[in-house]
């Protein structure tokens, strides 16, 4: 469809408020670094001051007597009920436990790379603004721009876009394979069959001017029709509010179910409904849906906790689901993020995911994610720190599955192939400090972000599946962003052709 859309560097977030430059780094909908966690990291900032004087292995030393300071300090101590649980000081119910009334989504951010503008939205507005956002990825007609003008926020929005020239022509989506899997990068994945689609967890991303020109991300615009969305969990590289808003409100959106928001896991139905979404789905684990000729199944995520045991607060988690895709040629498990807790294991899951029959293929992650929790506030996982035990403070915790253990998890499934997964990709993703960088790269990190070096205990090059995998294990599909899987063929999306070196 010719018409109008968002140029490729542009981004949207959702946020709660835009007084300060740190605002606009909260996106709505993440629990992890959005407004509920704001409190938290906040309080946090005194310990990771310590820990920089110290080093690390000083702070490892001295990390029970570090956090019990830490719980002294003003900051902490305000958020605290004054009373133990567990060794630690208690935070209070409302800490844990924010209201979403408290912070509803009244900004939309709008940025292209160091310039942004802010649109607050009232209420109902966000009706208008979701529609609007939507129409633009799929190609604003010159018709829908004249009805989008009659609404006053989406004509300011509208205006605001003419006037930056943050708008170009669209000339429709790209050409993807009918049935198979388009891989957008990080989590980010399209599952095509039978005539219906099932995006994995939409989290799209800018281009930036030290990009190369050839190799640009895909977003929304490139997808065609998206039929319903899964998300495993609503952490911000998974759960994207601004992402969300390039899709249809009609969007059929399958999430994980939460009793309320917490300190770790967004309530995702509220939030989306806050924006105008009014087809969201929370699924239980062990049940389904069908979407057209696919189905969904949702099925128990562990891992990604703050240690493997017991934390300081029982039944206190990062609720999220696990995802089969089942269509009429291929099938699919999404295994983001998750690996083993105390709740239980994923090689355990893998026993259910197959009794609809094997798996095809398998995207999981492969990080490990190995670190001694004193060292949380380095990492997206800060808030983490407020759940673990004084004496699991320096064990170092793998809160996600490691190369062997996916190609396990990929055995257990009878999959054909594993797609190593969730940890960036592609240069967007480096420049937010998500997964190492490749020889030929053109940038540095933004400001706080990693240093895009290869940490084989937490971000190792997807590659290294291949030094684990032994003779009997599964194929490994190492998917670049921009390109597809169709039985066993890979191929790059025209215009969205990998340019870097392969690790050597």
């Amino acid at each position: 469809m010719s018409g109008l859309t968002f140029r490729r560097d542009v981004s949207l977030a959702v946020l709660t408020r835009a007084k300060t430059a740190a605002d606009h780094h909260e996106d709505l909908g993440c629990s992890i670094l959005g407004p509920a966690s704001r409190p938290v990291r906040a309080a946090h900032h005194w310990l990771k001051l310590q820990v920089q004087r110290l080093g690390p292995e000083a702070s490892s030393r001295r990390a029970r007597a570090l956090v019990k300071a830490l719980e002294n300090t003003p900051a902490y101590a305000k958020l605290t009920t004054g009373k133990r649980v567990n060794g630690r000081l208690q935070l209070r119910d409302d800490v844990l436990f924010p209201s979403p009334s408290r912070t509803p989504p009244r900004v939309l951010h709008v940025r292209r790379e160091d310039v942004g503008f802010d649109l607050e939205v009232e209420g109902d507005e966000w009706l208008a603004i979701a529609d609007c956002c939507a129409a633009l990825a799929r190609g604003l007609s010159t018709s829908e721009r004249r009805l989008f003008a009659r609404v006053p926020v989406a004509r300011t929005l509208l205006d605001e876009l003419t006037a930056a020239r943050w708008l170009e022509r669209h000339d429709g989506p790209a050409s993807l394979p009918a049935s198979g899997f388009t891989f957008v990068g990080h989590n980010t994945t399209l599952v095509r069959d039978g005539g219906s689609s099932v995006l994995i967890d939409p989290y799209f991303r800018p281009s930036a001017a030290i990009d190369l020109p050839s190799y640009p991300p895909m977003h929304a615009r490139d997808l065609g029709q998206v039929d319903a969305v899964c998300i495993t969990h609503s952490h911000g590289d998974h759960f994207h509010l601004g992402s969300l808003l390039t899709l249809p409100r009609d969007t059929a959106i399958f999430v994980p179910p939460t009793e309320r928001e917490s300190l770790f896991s967004t309530d995702c139905v509220t939030r989306l409904k806050q924006i105008g979404f009014s087809n969201v789905h929370p699924l239980p684990w062990f049940s389904s849906r069908k979407v057209g000729a696919l189905s969904v199944h949702a099925l128990p995520f562990y891992g990604e906790q703050p240690t493997s045991g017991e934390g300081v607060y029982p039944g206190f988690f990062n609720e999220g689901s696990t995802w089969v895709v089942r269509g009429p040629a291929t099938s699919a498990a999404f295994f983001a993020d998750s690996g083993d807790d105390v709740r239980g294991r994923m090689s355990d899951v893998c026993a259910l995911a197959t009794r609809g029959g094997p798996i095809d293929v398998l995207f999981c992650g492969v990080r490990g994610f190995r670190l001694e929790p004193i060292f949380f506030g380095f990492t997206t996982l800060d808030a983490y720190l407020v759940n673990v035990p004084l004496d699991a403070l320096t064990t170092k915790q793998q809160l996600m599955a490691s190369p062997r253990e996916a190609l396990d998890y990929a055995k257990q499934l009878g999959a054909k192939q594993l797609v190593p997964c969730a940890d960036g990709g592609a240069p967007w993703y480096w420049r937010e400090g998500m997964g190492p960088k490749y020889p030929g790269y053109p940038g540095a990190p933004v400001d706080g972000a990693s240093s895009q070096e290869e940490n084989p205990d937490a971000d190792p090059f997807p590659e290294r599946v291949f030094d684990t995998r032994r003779a009997a294990d599964v194929d490994i599909a190492l998917l670049r962003p921009g390109s597809t899987l169709s039985g066993t063929t890979i191929d790059a999306v025209s215009g969205f052709e990998w340019p870097f070196d392969p690790l050597r």
